[in-house]
């Protein structure tokens, strides 16, 4: 179990790489008899959630938090900024429990067939009291199993995912540019509420990122003739007309500790400050499209990645439940504490 434990740790110390990939490869070199693989992919996790509360190199980290010497902390300078924004023992306390958001895509099914059949598959659920089409399931793993995942009638999307795209208030025959939109989850959720009748345009940086959405919304069933698919840096942006502009920025993921928990072992204010510099530039490049208004959105805890950027714009709160800001701005804020969600800022600009 210790060099287990010590060789994923080096994985995404010196490698960088999320979870499953590090579990994956540390699972391919070194082998642990007597555990089960899922409790041991759970260890693993709580371990990278641990990891700013214990001390040393990696084998004494290890050995600490198999003592139970440990506590899920995020590093002390966030620690010291979120306590003016919002309860630090609270949030930390709930990256223990991952909830699975499930959107079902009613462009291939319809939402009563899909919950009838989970059911009969022994697929505990609980439909969302805000989203007709989500629901929040208690084991992910069975889900995945079921044959509407196989056939990607259902996907796995967070709540404040959702959200965000809902903040959009789709309509058929919108023209819609999506910027940062890989790896598409938001993208396709725009085609089904326009009930593929979208003249949608969906843009990254990353050209292998692009392809694999494409191949996603394929799979998803979306009207691949309405999307056009554009490979740019978004910090250039190339397109200057639209009804509606999504921009999901790039960002320190410190929103989405609980699902993927080595971003505690990298998290840094350097980061933070990298892709607000980043999002800044972005929002530059949008404020230059003809359009009606941008939903902007970051998965990031820090005001520096949200509040900060629309303090001198003219915003709207979007038509969406969730929590005040941190500050005096129109925009809702989303918790895993209080909304089990990914921590999420979203707001309206009107362009």
């Amino acid at each position: 179990m210790k060099d287990f434990l010590t060789t994923l740790l080096y994985f995404v110390e010196e490698k960088g790489y999320p979870l499953p990939v590090a579990f994956k490869k540390t699972k391919g070199i070194k082998k642990v008899k007597g555990i089960n693989y899922d409790e041991l992919y759970e260890i693993s996790r709580l371990l990278l959630l641990s990891y700013n509360s214990l001390k040393g190199k990696r084998s004494k980290k290890v050995k600490q938090f198999l003592q139970g010497k440990y506590e899920i902390l995020l590093p002390s300078w966030a620690r010291e900024e979120l306590s003016n924004y919002l309860n630090v023992r609270s949030f930390e306390g709930s990256l223990r429990y991952k909830t699975t958001w499930v959107r079902i895509n009613t462009l291939k099914t319809d939402v009563d067939k899909v919950l009838k059949s989970l059911e009969n598959q022994g697929v505990e659920f609980e439909q969302d009291k805000d989203v007709y089409y989500l629901i929040k399931v208690k084991d992910e793993k069975k889900l995945k199993s079921s044959e509407e995942y196989k056939e990607f009638k259902v996907l796995i999307q967070d709540k404040a995912s959702v959200l965000t795209v809902e903040a959009l208030e789709v309509e058929k025959g919108d023209k819609i540019i999506d910027l940062s939109s890989a790896p598409g989850s938001k993208a396709s959720q725009i085609m089904q509420l326009g009930e593929n009748n979208i003249n949608l345009y969906v843009t990254d940086v990353n050209i292998d990122r692009l392809g694999r959405e494409v191949s996603l919304l394929r799979r998803l069933g979306i009207n691949m003739d309405k999307v056009h698919v554009i490979h740019q840096d978004s910090t250039m942006n190339s397109l200057l007309r639209a009804d509606k502009v999504l921009l999901d920025a790039p960002c320190s993921s410190s929103g989405m500790v609980s699902n993927e928990p080595a971003i505690m072992v990298n998290l840094t204010k350097e980061k933070v400050i990298y892709y607000s510099k980043l999002q800044e530039n972005m929002i530059s490049e949008v404020l230059k499209i003809n359009a009606t208004y941008l939903i902007y959105s970051v998965c990031s805890i820090f005001p520096e990645e949200g509040e900060d950027h629309v303090l001198n714009l003219r915003t709207e709160r979007p038509k969406i439940s969730g929590e005040r800001p941190y500050k005096s701005v129109n925009g809702v804020r989303l918790f895993p504490h209080i909304n089990s969600t990914e921590g999420f800022f979203i707001t309206k600009i009107l362009l």
